[in-house]
């Protein structure tokens, strides 16, 4: 799926990720932010969202293992070229946050939430450990039909789209997408490409400096959005309604002062990336 480029250009390559919102124990909103591996060959250290890259197998998934009420409205809000292709990001981004985070958006065939009929710890630990592992690919769906489980893909929503910057080795289609964190789960970093995690609001991750923490500039702006949001109902309001910024967003790449700088397609200061 990735898109084409000039010759020895990177291709551009589609991605999601995925904005886990809960109630803060205050007042407000957190948002969980994993740590990517210091050496990692994108964005090492940096603070990120649960996400990855499309595979082409995300589209191939049996229907019977995920449920979406309209295809259609999805198709358009992520650019996809048809229905197949939004089904493989809806997908993805479920299959990444289960991976890199342990938490699955779905349910059981009967209906029955996670909560009502959990899933055997220890086997649901093998799965995810294996999709983690970087020595091999794992193909997870042999297990989603074991468990009976449906991918809710209706628990996502489009927030907003970046695509990396010309000029860096690794480039970028990804769509941001959210959710609530869902009833019964508890997060939990995979411990290879993700060595930490944390929930917090948005406005504490804003005022980390950059000895505390790298957040690259997609996530400090989708941050700068979730901040003026009162609580996790309030976004995934807004997102429902499609009250949310949806084009396709891809900042310059500028040196200042001998440094790689980021500055917004709408202008304003550049600053680290």
């Amino acid at each position: 799926m990735s898109s084409p480029t000039s010759s020895g250009a990177p291709p551009l390559r589609d991605a999601v990720t995925v904005i886990l919102l809960r109630e803060a124990v205050s007042h407000g909103l957190e948002v969980l932010l994993l740590e990517r591996h210091g050496g990692s060959p994108f964005a090492p250290g940096a603070l990120v969202f649960p996400g990855g890259k499309v595979d082409p197998e995300d589209g191939r998934l049996d229907p019977a293992r995920w449920r979406c009420t309209d295809l259609g409205v999805w198709a358009e809000r992520l650019g996809a070229r048809d229905e197949q292709a939004a089904v493989a990001m809806l997908v993805a981004a479920v299959r990444e946050t289960f991976e890199e985070a342990g938490i699955l958006l779905a349910v059981r065939e009967d209906g029955r939430s996670l909560v009502e009929a959990p899933l055997p710890p220890h086997r649901t630990a093998q799965v995810r450990s294996a999709m983690a592992a970087r020595d091999r690919a794992h193909d997870w769906r042999p297990w989603l039909a074991e468990e009976s489980l449906v991918l809710d893909l209706d628990a996502l929503a489009m927030w907003s789209w970046w695509v990396t910057p010309e000029g860096l080795p690794r480039r970028y289609d990804t769509r941001f997408l959210v959710a609530a964190m869902p009833d019964g789960q508890d997060a939990r970093h995979d411990g290879v490409e993700l060595t930490a995690m944390r929930w917090v609001r948005p406005q504490d991750a804003l005022a980390y400096t950059d000895d505390e923490a790298r957040v690259m500039f997609p996530t400090r702006r989708t941050l700068e959005q979730f901040s003026v949001h009162p609580d996790p109902g309030s976004a995934l309001a807004a997102a429902a309604r499609g009250d949310v910024d949806l084009r396709r967003i891809q900042p310059r790449l500028r040196t200042v002062d001998g440094k790689p700088m980021i500055e917004h397609p709408d202008g304003g200061d550049a600053v680290p990336g």
